[in-house]
């Protein structure tokens, strides 16, 4: 074993123990460069998965999508350099899905390039034997974003024909999508029905049922049922808000506060969260968020002219004492909410963003 190929080993070990971090993608960016050089075919391949993966939590996503497409034309000219058919067969299915899941959440993103990363999800489904279940919950996926909603009837049916295997998601995860795409299609009861065994049988991962939770208080408030909205708050808040991938549940807090008085809790719960929006790359995340804080700051200004908060990413002129005008905030919240909204359903084709901006608005 040469000495390079003996750097390379104590480098895959290294990165593969470290947690996701801007430390950990240095060391996948030096670890397939190196890979590169010594032309380590294994290694290239293997790196690029990591690679892809920590740009993808390490807030660069969109670096993502090209080390997706070397490392399946890698694994395409040369496999099975791992000696697992297998596990390469599970990689390749998951590295497809993460474009794909990738694409669709990025609205630069064109909507023809996220149906061609669909298509090739699909076909490293076909091509590795396995995969079908987790294809048809992304295809679900794609068409609920696009209001496709005969599609997204259509590939539910198919997601809960098809076996699970290795490439499946959480057993919750998938219950939560399930009622999540109930609910796109008015099926409301089931999905409610679903949420309730969930948390009977303590059923939790870390992020379902708290997101399906998250959407049925949104939708009570949208209704002005309290109690019902207070119900679902409580079972959400069983997981607390405490990582910037909780800005969508804490958006939805934000609402929940506005609703029952917009006091000092809410603005507990905006100041704690608002240093996570900084750089963040995920702009579902942003909107909801976004959306909470208008609703609340609005809510907020019917009683005081100014909030204190930590500086606002993004805002201009922050306020060296703290103190915002209250109202000014909210506007520009509306607006934050509103840009990354358009942007979603001009690249969709529909206006689900616009359709969720106008509820709170009523609400």
């Amino acid at each position: 074993m040469t000495e390079e190929q003996i750097t390379l080993d104590r480098m895959q070990k290294e990165l593969r123990e470290m947690p996701s971090s801007p430390r950990r993608l240095g060391l996948c960016q030096e670890f397939v460069a190196l890979a590169d050089r010594e032309q380590a075919r294994a290694q290239q391949i293997s790196g690029r998965y990591d690679l892809a993966w920590a740009y993808a939590t390490a807030g660069d996503p969109a670096k993502a999508l090209p080390v997706c497409a070397e490392f399946l034309q890698m694994q395409k000219e040369t496999p099975n350099t791992s000696g697992d058919p297998h596990l390469e067969a599970v990689l390749a299915v998951n590295i497809a899905c993460l474009a794909c899941d990738l694409a669709c959440d990025l609205p630069q993103i064109p909507l023809e390039q996220c149906d061609a990363l669909l298509m090739e999800f699909r076909r490293q489904v076909r091509t590795h034997g396995m995969g079908e279940r987790l294809w048809q919950s992304y295809a679900g996926k794609v068409a609920a974003m696009t209001g496709d909603l005969w599609g997204l009837a259509d590939h539910l049916s198919r997601f809960q024909a098809a076996s699970r295997d290795d490439t499946s998601d959480c057993e919750v995860c998938e219950a939560g999508l399930t009622a999540r795409f109930m609910l796109a299609l008015g099926r409301k009861d089931e999905a409610i029905n679903i949420a309730v065994e969930l948390l009977k049988q303590g059923k939790y991962c870390g992020e379902e049922p708290w997101t399906l939770l998250a959407i049925l208080t949104e939708d009570a408030l949208n209704r002005r049922d309290l109690d019902a909205a207070e119900r679902y708050a409580t079972a959400m808040l069983i997981q607390p808000v405490e990582r910037p991938a909780d800005l969508r549940r804490a958006g939805t807090l934000l609402r929940m506060e506005a609703a029952f008085g917009a006091g000092e809790d809410g603005i507990k719960v905006l100041a704690k969260c608002l240093p996570w929006t900084e750089n963040l790359w995920d702009q579902r995340l942003r909107f909801y968020f976004y959306l909470g804080a208008a609703d609340f700051c609005q809510a907020h200004s019917v009683q005081h002219t100014e909030i204190k908060l930590p500086s606002v990413p993004g805002f201009k002129d922050c306020p060296e004492n703290g103190l915002y005008d209250c109202a000014a905030l909210a506007r520009w919240f509306w607006g934050r909410a509103e840009e990354i909204g358009g942007r979603f359903d001009h690249r969709n084709g529909c206006p689900n963003y616009e359709r969720q901006l106008r509820a709170v608005r009523r609400s």
